[in-house]
């Protein structure tokens, strides 16, 4: 069986600055690049590079940045499940300080507007893991797929809702969090969502929304997680830090691909951890399967 990736593959546009602007001020860039990101595409890539088999299911609009879109979904060896011929695919402006952190400006394209027939187009027999990122139910077409993973059964959903968590539809998380999904998200979005002081409270009460797994992404301090008996920790992995773009897709990825393999959870969270920390030591948000696996020497010898 294989896993579902659904949700968006858009053109990021990385540029490193010092540090964000001030309102009306003027700064120069450093260094810019532009590749094909989009949270979708960085869980796939991962999933990809660790040998797993899946289905990456994003929209591929009509416009200049789809074709580069389409080039390189089709060089990367991907089936184009959804083609929309009515508008481009949308963009990211990444902007990247010198510490590593990162400030994104999203403009939504093809694959902010899911329709019914795609995703009632998918043969869902062949899955049975299915991942989701919040950007994708964040606008008109959230209850849509919130409605469609509902009503999925036999099925392991993965959510992450990244740093839009507090701005979605209650009804929308109400009619997905109806699909027990396992949650993943960072200590800020689960502090915020939550309201609570203490991410221990605050996997307690994401726990008794969902009913099932809460992962939580800690930074520097590794990663914990809620299986609903007690609360683990994984210590994390050092590294230099080159950019954070793409971390929590890396790890969620990760954490995908080692339950497929059969791992327990510490284990994919040791995997998804060491992931994460090769994805921010490179620049951009995923690695080609070469560099990839030079970066992984090291987990492999350990593990």
């Amino acid at each position: 069986m294989k896993t579902l990736v659904v949700g968006a593959a858009i053109i990021d546009i990385l540029m490193k600055i010092d540090r964000l602007p001030k309102s009306g001020e003027d700064i120069l860039c450093r260094e810019s690049k532009t590749m094909v990101g989009g949270c979708a595409y960085n869980v796939a890539s991962t999933l990809k590079n660790l040998d797993c088999p899946l289905d990456l299911c994003v929209p591929v609009g009509r416009g200049p940045y789809a074709d580069i879109i389409a080039r390189t979904l089709e060089q990367a060896g991907y089936d184009i499940l959804i083609r929309d011929e009515s508008q481009d695919n949308g963009y990211c402006l990444a902007l990247v300080e010198a510490t590593g952190e990162r400030t994104f400006i999203t403009v939504q394209g093809s694959e902010g507007t899911f329709k019914e027939e795609w995703l009632d187009s998918l043969d869902m027999t062949q899955y049975d893991r299915i991942y989701v990122a919040g950007y994708e139910v964040c606008g008109e077409c959230g209850m849509l797929i919130a409605n469609w993973l509902s009503k999925l059964s036999g099925k392991q959903v993965f959510f992450a809702p990244g740093p839009v968590i507090c701005s979605l539809d209650p009804q929308v998380m109400e009619t997905i969090f109806l699909a027990h999904p396992v949650l993943h998200l960072n200590e800020k979005e689960a502090l915020d969502y939550t309201g609570k002081e203490d991410v221990k409270q605050a996997v307690h009460e994401l726990y008794r929304q969902t009913g099932n797994l809460v992962i939580v992404t800690l930074g520097e301090n590794g990663t914990l997680y809620y299986d609903g008996g007690q609360i683990h920790t994984v210590p994390p992995v050092k590294t230099t830090v080159v950019d954070t773009i793409g971390a929590g897709d890396s790890h969620i990825g990760a954490i995908i691909g080692g339950l497929s393999k059969g791992y327990d959870m510490e284990k994919c969270c040791t995997l998804a951890n060491y992931v994460a920390s090769c994805v921010v030591s490179v620049q951009g948000p995923t690695m080609d399967k070469k560099v990839f696996e030079e970066k992984m020497e090291r987990y492999y010898e350990k593990n």
